[in-house]
């Protein structure tokens, strides 16, 4: 039986990346689907590409971090039973400590971090009304691995796998489901997007998202697959790969890790 089947889905970052392939691959699976980012004008295009099927489109910026409690009020009340939330939404960051504002780090860790854990709480009342529900968080292998110049967005990361290992701890007893997936190098905007030092965006993606990384669809199934089977969890990296043998160090052979940490260059070599 299709695991997805008439299940209500909220996707946050739905208009680009992964975000965007979760959309179109869980239209797929006859689910009623809730799209929110801050562009309204792509998540209409997500919609289109979706089929138009049983998508509802909800714009917000999430930075906005006092808008939240209004989305998921307006959001709750047309769609009051909510099955899984997919907190995907995220802006990353490439800087050194010492040259990066520190309204970077305050700016990353309110759309990174604080909006997930205002927007998750938001909908868990339901969910433990119900005793039912999922919660789906895209990390980073940066939130369990460190390398140069990634403070700010592993900062971020860090946190989260950090909140999401308790609240799946905490929900255990209301038969809520507590997901986190970690990809690594995929192709999206993510590195264009990417804030710099002084918070404008970075504007190339030069650092192996486009020639390393996994397609974003690719990477989406792979999530799927994670979410379907409760892994608590995933790395969302190829079965052959730096990464993966980096997650292997950093797990059995950590100083061996850490002097790979400060020789890695993420700038690719052309």
């Amino acid at each position: 039986m299709n695991y997805f089947y008439n299940k209500t889905i909220w996707i946050t970052g739905a208009s680009s990346g992964i975000g965007e392939a979760l959309a179109i691959e869980l239209s797929k699976l006859d689910t009623n689907l809730i799209l929110t980012a801050r562009r309204k004008e792509e998540l209409e295009r997500v919609k289109k590409a979706c089929g138009n099927k049983n998508v509802a489109i909800f714009p917000c910026d999430l930075e906005q971090i006092n808008e939240i409690d209004d989305l998921s009020h307006k959001v709750q009340s047309e769609f009051p039973e909510i099955d899984i939330l997919i907190n995907n939404a995220g802006v990353s960051a490439w800087s050194s400590v010492v040259e990066t504002d520190y309204d970077v780090y305050e700016r990353v860790m309110k759309l990174n971090y604080l909006s997930i854990v205002k927007l998750t709480k938001s909908i868990l009342p339901n969910m433990i009304k119900r005793k039912s529900g999922q919660i789906v968080t895209n990390t980073s292998l940066l939130g369990i691995l460190a390398i140069k110049n990634r403070s700010v967005y592993a900062a971020s990361k860090h946190a989260m796998h950090g909140f999401m290992n308790v609240l799946r701890a905490e929900m255990y007893e209301h038969n809520i489901k507590v997901n986190t997936v970690a990809p690594g190098l995929v192709d999206t905007e993510v590195g264009i997007k990417a804030l710099t030092e002084n918070g404008l965006p970075y504007g190339k993606n030069d650092r192996g998202h486009a020639t390393k990384g996994m397609s974003a669809k690719d990477a989406a199934n792979m999530i799927i697959h994670a979410m379907k089977k409760n892994r608590r969890e995933e790395y969302i990296i190829p079965q052959f790969s730096i990464s993966k043998i980096a997650i292997y160090l950093n797990r059995f052979l950590p100083g061996i890790a850490s002097i790979w940490s400060r020789n890695y260059n993420e700038v690719e070599d052309n």
